[in-house]
């Protein structure tokens, strides 16, 4: 009996040997066939040029110099609309390489699976303005706030205000310059790498040309 019952012991774990063995060769060739379809896939033209988007967009640049742009046309965007902000100077600083989301506009013609980030910099400036009152506001303060973006917030321009909302702020005196500091955000131009787009200020569409 102890015979027999081990005979049937050792068929059942042949049973179970044998459907296991089925299961584990039809997994195996089941990734097998997972994985020849991906390498055909990512050999098409058309996945390749995809996936070279994909690396090229989160590849960082290399570092530059202040002297490699001028921020001035793109620290004016930053100015109200109104005009009571002048630009006296400013000055630029290293720029700083980094992965930039796309804007909303410009995501629009983006094809499926195709990367929302271009590879661009930060560009930290010191700007000196002045504060010109003249038609902005009919009560004349002797002493306004300006509210000045963060490194953090580059979307926020600057702006005189009575009232502190809550942004860093420096007094301003009507007439008198002021010192500043901000950054602005900017990346490649996919159909001239000799420039940068920086990332919009008042919807406006300002190009950063590269120095040779």
């Amino acid at each position: 009996m102890k015979h027999t019952t081990c005979s049937l012991a050792l068929v059942a774990l042949g049973l179970a040997t044998s459907c296991q063995s089925k299961q584990e060769k039809a997994s195996a060739a089941l990734v097998d066939a997972l994985e020849a379809h991906a390498e055909a896939v990512a050999e098409s033209p058309a996945e390749q040029a995809r996936l070279a988007a994909q690396k090229a967009a989160v590849v960082l640049p290399a570092p530059l110099p202040a002297s490699a742009v001028d921020v001035r046309a793109g620290v004016a965007l930053l100015l109200p609309e109104e005009g009571y902000l002048e630009l006296v100077s400013v000055k630029g600083q290293n720029l700083q390489p980094m992965t930039i989301g796309l804007p909303p506009m410009a995501r629009i013609g983006v094809k499926a699976g195709y990367p929302k980030v271009a590879p661009g910099y930060k560009i930290p400036f010191e700007a000196v303005l002045r504060w010109k009152p003249t038609g902005y506001v009919t009560s004349k303060p002797k002493q306004g706030l300006m509210g000045v973006q963060t490194p953090k917030d580059s979307l926020l321009g600057f702006y005189i205000s009575e009232l502190s909302l809550g942004h860093k702020t420096v007094a301003v005196r009507p007439g008198e310059p002021v010192t500043v500091q901000g950054a602005l955000y900017a990346y490649f131009d996919k159909n001239n790498p000799q420039r940068l787009v920086l990332y919009p200020y008042q919807n406006k569409q300002v190009y950063l040309p590269l120095t040779k």
